[in-house]
């Protein structure tokens, strides 16, 4: 399929929803969903003029240091918990106990422990993405092919190689897949944890918009942040189709 006929096909329906938004709100009289067009205008005043690029900065910040720290700890943790099955099962209670948490319901722990601070919104970031990454991880690793593996105890590979050139890489479909749920479970627990307890980002904007009657800057916010997640998406997409581009061309063979 053509390149041109695959962006066709994605931008078709998401410029359907505006069209019959559009056409629904347009002589609208409630102060809760405001015309469109009022809160395209409302959205360019706001966000496309560097009034509020802090704002944005500072979510996009909190996110991006919360998801890398995520993925350094989670596969980190995945490649150790899955050399070793007695510590995997040693530990395997409580970090069922932990992801089955939700990152929000910690809220007021973090705040107690860290304040409220940037400190407080990484280390819910970390705390709701590490899991998919670091459980993944350990699928990965322990379900990397045994022809493999004996290959590099009979070459015997030493231990880095091994990890940096046979794990990792074998490992790396179901570690993208866990990246991928990461990412969106990053995004959420930023803005909900800005709406909470934050005065800082595009989420505390949103609630301060909502609290001041400000509806269509509190829709404008929404939709932001419904742009910078689609965004994000299709970068981690495009990043992941040329890294496994080996193991999508596998798959084509088998096939």
């Amino acid at each position: 399929m053509k390149l041109r006929t695959v962006v066709a096909l994605e931008l078709a329906l998401p410029l359907a929803v505006v069209a019959v938004w559009w056409i629904v709100s347009d002589d609208s009289s409630s102060p809760y969903f405001p015309p469109l067009r009022e809160i395209l205008t409302a959205f360019v005043d706001t966000w496309m003029r560097g009034r509020n690029l802090d704002v944005l900065g500072m979510t996009l910040l909190t996110f991006g240091v919360g998801y890398a720290i995520a993925i350094a700890l989670g596969i980190t943790a995945g490649v150790l918990l899955a050399a070793s099955r007695a510590a995997a099962d040693f530990i395997a209670p409580l970090l069922e106990f932990l992801r089955a948490l939700p990152a929000i319901a910690l809220v007021p722990a973090f705040i107690s422990a860290l304040g409220t601070d940037m400190r407080m919104r990484v280390s819910i970031v970390v705390f709701a993405s590490v899991w998919p990454v670091l459980l993944n991880t350990i699928d990965g690793v322990r379900g990397l092919d045994p022809v493999i593996r004996d290959g590099v105890q009979v070459f015997r590979v030493p231990r880095l190689q091994d990890l940096l050139f046979v794990t990792l890489p074998g490992a790396s479909p179901q570690i993208f897949a866990g990246l991928r749920v990461g990412l969106a479970l990053s995004l959420i627990a930023v803005i909900v944890t800005e709406m909470v307890a934050s005065a800082e980002g595009v989420g505390a904007f949103a609630r301060a918009a909502q609290f001041s009657f400000d509806i269509p800057g509190m829709w404008t916010a929404i939709i932001l942040m419904g742009v910078v997640g689609f965004a994000l998406n299709k970068s981690f997409a495009l990043i992941e189709k040329r890294i496994l581009r080996w193991h999508y061309r596998m798959r084509a063979v088998a096939s």
